[in-house]
């Protein structure tokens, strides 16, 4: 199907498969240099606080999208920019057009399209680097411009579509420290979030006391009461929500499903809204060990083993803990222990966090803390446990293996 805008100015081919959702479009530069435009006016809108000029771009037939634009402008100028752009993705449009609402395609007769856009920004006093975040736009013909008239859905979702702070569907309220910027549902009361930063504060000295450099020592913290922005980073777990506290989510220089070897930028702290009325204890736990994520961001790789990266946030919580053999045999229960935590099975068993824990604890208790952070540096260079050991502690898996079962049996017995 060829259908032709504006005159001639701009054309958009729609190619349909034998479904009935889109799945090809190629558009002329008339359009994409029109895309651009908005995209150019989204930020200029909100460095000067323009609301007018931020809703010229949207649709102003969907009553209940025009709320939805008019709310995320209002949390966008809450944010502290440093810098803010919306660029457009170099996706392929048959990839771009899986997260398009079939209806939406029926609605514009076609003229419509899904562009991947990376918001790309830095809070101030916090970032040294530019972060990269995905949105999915979707842009429609009609009264001879695009507008964007919806947000893309579907499977499969880049990491952080609609997770982000400025999403969430009330308004937002942003505290900071020396350290520290909180995003906060606006009608959360209590006391402000002075509560939370210094614990935030209380978390960071630490992480610094073992990760002294190396990161930027600085982090955002996303704990707004709406539960999308949290559920979002769990799209095929739903069953762990209930179970998670926190996520730590590592952002890059570009959106990592849309281009090859990104560069680490930084690490984002989202909180599950039931855990902001958690006991003091717990959520000082919670915040100290996703910083601790946060701090290890820039060494953290592919090949960092799980067991490693959840046991090394544990010891960083509990470094300063004590407990006895009777808490640390409750925890384990009759867990039998064989070989270090496999990376598929991990988060299954909630007690791999106890035994990756203790794991990193017996290595700084028999090689030093400086040994355990060149161990979980090591895997930057290398991909196996056995060559990490060797290389860092002088000894193979078996072995470390065989120390960190006789150091846990050790533990349990007191």
């Amino acid at each position: 199907m060829l259908i032709t805008v504006g005159g001639g100015a701009a054309a958009a081919v729609m190619l349909r498969g034998y479904g009935n959702a889109p799945t090809d479009v190629a558009w002329v530069s008339g359009d994409v240099k029109a895309i651009d435009a908005v995209l150019q006016r989204r930020g200029d809108a909100v460095r000067r606080k323009d609301q007018a000029a931020w809703m010229a771009d949207v649709d102003g037939t969907d009553a209940g999208f025009g709320k939805k634009q008019q709310q995320l402008f209002e949390n966008l100028t809450r944010l502290p920019f440093a810098e803010l752009e919306f660029e457009r993705a170099q996706v392929s449009a048959p990839k771009a057009a899986a997260f398009l609402p079939e209806e939406l395609f029926r609605r514009f007769h076609a003229a419509v399209r899904v562009v991947p856009v990376t918001v790309r920004h830095r809070i101030d006093g916090v970032d040294s680097k530019p972060v990269a975040t995905p949105w999915l736009a979707v842009f429609a013909y009609g009264g001879g411009k695009w507008r964007i008239v919806a947000d893309g859905s579907g499977k499969d979702l880049p990491t952080g579509e609609a997770g982000q702070p400025w999403d969430a569907k009330g308004p937002i309220t942003v505290v900071r420290s020396d350290r520290v910027v909180a995003v906060l549902s606006a009608n959360a009361g209590g006391d402000g979030g002075r509560g939370l930063l210094e614990l935030a504060e209380t978390g960071l000295r630490q992480v610094a006391a073992v990760r002294p450099g190396g990161w930027d020592g600085k982090v955002l913290i996303t704990a707004v009461g709406d539960r999308q922005i949290f559920d979002t980073y769990f799209a095929e777990s739903q069953d762990r929500v209930a179970q998670v506290a926190a996520i730590a989510v590592p952002y890059y220089s570009a959106v990592a499903e849309w281009t090859n070897r990104p560069t680490y930028a930084t690490t984002r702290i989202v909180f599950n809204p039931s855990e902001l009325s958690a006991p003091k204890g717990e959520l000082q736990h919670d915040l100290t060990h996703e910083f601790t994520h946060a701090a290890m961001g820039p060494v953290t790789g592919p090949y960092t083993p799980r067991w490693v990266v959840e046991g090394f946030a544990e010891y960083v919580a509990y470094r300063d803990g004590r407990f006895n053999p009777a808490g640390i045999r409750e925890a384990l229960g009759d867990l039998a222990l064989t070989t270090f935590p496999d990376d598929k099975q991990f988060y299954e068993e909630p007690r791999n966090y106890v035994t990756g824990w203790l794991a990193c604890r017996m290595i700084a208790d028999t090689y030093g803390q400086d040994k355990l952070i060149a161990f979980y540096e090591g895997f930057m260079r290398m991909s196996e446990v056995d060559s990490v050991a060797r290389d860092v502690l002088g000894v193979g898996r078996d072995r470390l293996e065989q120390q960190w079962r006789d150091y846990v049996e050790q533990q349990r017995r007191g």
